[in-house]
């Protein structure tokens, strides 16, 4: 009986070894399944190169800026897998950088366009941005606890600190420069010119390590000056269209290609700290990437530019749902599986976005920051 007992034993340990090894691939394979179920609340397939609403009397989509927000999410979420960061990683820092050109370009064509003077204080936008925000945070402290103290909730809501969560930094950023970018409309561009390169160049060192999120004392904690160069530097390219700005990528794509690994292979190798010509040539690599991919994978091209809208809902949601899957045993050190993890998550949360696009619109105005 005694041999018995200890050979059910030893069974049970292996069967138990062998699921923990199981169990993390049947979690993923369940997210590409649901992912791709909720693709059906996908609105219906564009035009390869112009999304849909120009019929509606919309102004229709890009689907080269689309395909860019796609591609620029996705090196985010690479970058915030649980694994050993490889020096690969470094090629996806460009994707918060570009998030914040974009929004300062387009903030910009807007105010260039408008029938009416623009307003030193964008309060209105900055306000969907707040109420995003504030969701986020509030469902960071409901999975993670709500703190008892004043301070506690001070540093949650990233009041000189990163915020709860840690990526939402970025929307704090975002507010701010979206507050203040009537102010930065109406400044010369010389002036503004200057800004951006004072943001980028000073913080883009190896002396600017100092300065980065993980030292709580920092006044960085509270706004990266980075983020205001990236923001400042769209609203400068502002007065050229998308498709001038598409003819300047196309005449120049071979050689980002060619010259961003050498850039990135000098970064790694000789700095501790990524510079903003890095950033800037990994914005025109993102760029570049996401052109040859309307001319030479038209379908899958048109496939991923209808993710787009849903790219903001992604960024909140997708470490929370990290976490979730490595409570569920999906090891934290595993290259393969996190690689299948990343575009799994990114379909599930997008087919979150559209569903909740046919059950509730208009919550993702508030929640998920749609025009």
């Amino acid at each position: 009986m005694g041999s018995c007992t200890t050979s059910g034993g030893s069974v049970s340990l292996v069967m138990e070894h062998r699921c923990g090894k199981i169990i993390p691939p049947i979690w993923v394979l369940c997210c590409f399944i649901n992912g791709i179920k909720l693709m059906s609340y996908l609105p219906p397939p564009p035009p390869p190169l112009c999304l849909s609403g120009a019929d509606n009397g919309i102004k229709p989509r890009d689907a080269w800026v689309d395909i860019m927000r796609v591609l620029a999410m996705l090196f985010i979420m690479i970058q915030h897998t649980p694994t050993h960061h490889s020096p690969v990683t470094g090629m996806t820092r460009a994707g918060v950088f570009f998030f914040f050109m974009a929004a300062g370009y387009f903030l910009a064509r807007n105010y260039a366009a408008a029938s009416s003077p623009v307003s030193w204080l964008n309060w209105k936008k900055a306000a969907l941005i707040l109420c995003a925000y504030v969701f986020w945070i509030f469902v960071s402290m409901a999975l993670f606890g709500f703190p008892s103290t004043l301070l506690g909730w001070m540093a949650n809501m990233g009041i000189g600190h990163v915020p709860l969560g840690v990526i939402l930094w970025f929307l704090r950023d975002l507010m701010v420069f979206v507050l203040i970018s009537g102010i930065l409309f109406r400044i010369p561009r010389p002036c503004l010119a200057v800004l951006c390169l004072a943001a980028l160049i000073p913080f883009s060192t190896e002396s600017s390590i100092r300065l980065t999120f993980q030292y709580g004392d920092m006044a960085c904690n509270i706004i990266h000056p980075r983020g205001l160069g990236a923001f400042a530097l769209g609203m400068l390219l502002s007065p050229y269209s998308l498709k001038e700005l598409k003819d300047m990528v196309e005449k120049a794509w071979v050689y980002v290609l060619i010259v961003f690994p050498a850039v990135f292979a000098w970064e790694v190798y000789h700095r501790g700290h990524e510079s903003a010509l890095f950033l800037c040539m990994g914005v025109l690599w993102i760029a570049s990437c996401s052109l040859l991919a309307t001319r030479y994978f038209r379908k899958f091209s048109s496939f991923c530019a209808r993710l787009g809208p849903s790219i903001f809902l992604v960024y909140a949601a997708h470490t929370l749902v990290y976490r979730f899957l490595i409570r569920l045993g999906l090891p934290e050190g595993s290259y393969w599986m996190w690689g299948l993890a990343v575009p799994a998550v990114f379909l599930v949360l997008s087919g979150v976005y559209f569903l909740l696009g046919r059950i509730c619109p208009g919550v993702l105005r508030y929640i998920a920051l749609k025009s």
